[in-house]
């Protein structure tokens, strides 16, 4: 992962495999979504309960997990200053992650960092920059 900063424009560049799997994760559930609906208007409920309800339950995390990405994530590389909230710590599953966290309410999350080294690092960074920590 690299974080540049453009004085002059007031922005932040952030090269990681953010976008990258955001959108794969999104072409995914449109495929699954897909699959599903094919699936579920070709079969007959009353022969295949169980797999008709398994897979509309398959089909209703698909459209959340676009949702989810559509209206709470964002994987843009660029951010102005402005449009920038402030750094916000999680612990997900037993680690710390950092997010940015964007004015429209959106969080930009970074790639996995190895060790607590590399979070304080990058919260420095940020720090030193004019972001503050939330």
């Amino acid at each position: 992962m690299q974080l540049e900063f453009n004085k002059e424009k007031q922005q932040i560049t952030i090269k990681d495999d953010v976008p990258t799997h955001s959108w794969l994760i999104m072409v995914l559930m449109v495929v699954n979504i897909l699959n599903m609906s094919v699936q579920l208007f070709s079969m007959s409920y009353y022969k295949n309960e169980i797999l008709f309800v398994f897979m509309i339950l398959l089909a209703i995390i698909s459209i959340a997990v676009m949702f989810f990405y559509l209206l709470k994530r964002s994987w843009k590389t660029t951010y102005q200053l402005s449009k920038i909230k402030g750094v916000e710590t999680e612990k997900v599953f037993g680690r710390d992650r950092t997010f940015l966290k964007l004015v429209n309410g959106k969080k930009r999350s970074f790639s996995i960092l190895k060790n607590e080294n590399e979070l304080n690092n990058l919260k420095n960074t940020l720090t030193s920059i004019g972001i503050k920590t939330i």
